[in-house]
């Protein structure tokens, strides 16, 4: 059985006054929101410090991946490098704001998905000069020209003769 990337042994800080330590996460993940999704190449990248605190432990760093996005104006996917500063607090009784410490080993895993999936944008656009669908289902504001309005593709146009004239 393959040990997960995300599980850090912190026996060497626990109850401890020592210096903080680096640690880098490289691992390839499954991480989606309804619009965005990390892509598996390149791998997910976390540099991160790791050192404790009264309490606990405290992780802080950077997560940077490529996110594959749908843009909510004209529905292509587009790629976008993230990197996204992390900071997060590990506890043997977690709150709220806190994740836990299970014996000498903390699960990265929770603490990084969230960061990195709290840092997407919740509604994606591919450019800000992208004008999006609208006026017809058919238009394409980024290449129809404008005025082009032929429904005949549409699969709803023979409901148009089902109307009287003039609806």
């Amino acid at each position: 059985m393959t040990r997960s990337p995300f599980l850090l042994d912190i026996s060497d800080l626990l109850g401890r006054d020592v210096p903080s330590r680096p640690v880098v996460v490289e691992t390839v993940v499954d991480w989606k929101l309804e619009m965005s999704r990390v892509l598996a190449e390149p791998p997910l990248v976390a540099d991160l410090t790791v050192g404790p605190v009264p309490g606990g432990i405290l992780v802080r760093g950077e997560v940077c991946c490529s996110a594959e996005h749908v843009c909510r104006r004209c529905l292509e996917t587009f790629v976008d490098d993230v990197c996204e500063p992390v900071t997060g607090l590990f506890e043997a009784d977690p709150g709220e704001d806190a994740y836990p410490i299970e014996g000498t080993v903390i699960d990265l895993e929770p603490f990084l998905r969230d960061e990195t999936l709290l840092g997407f944008t919740i509604l994606p656009i591919c450019d800000e000069s992208c004008e999006g669908l609208v006026s017809t289902a058919e238009t394409d504001l980024n290449t129809d020209s404008p005025g082009e309005s032929d429904v005949t593709g549409s699969p709803f146009a023979v409901l148009r003769d089902l109307l009287p004239p003039g609806d």
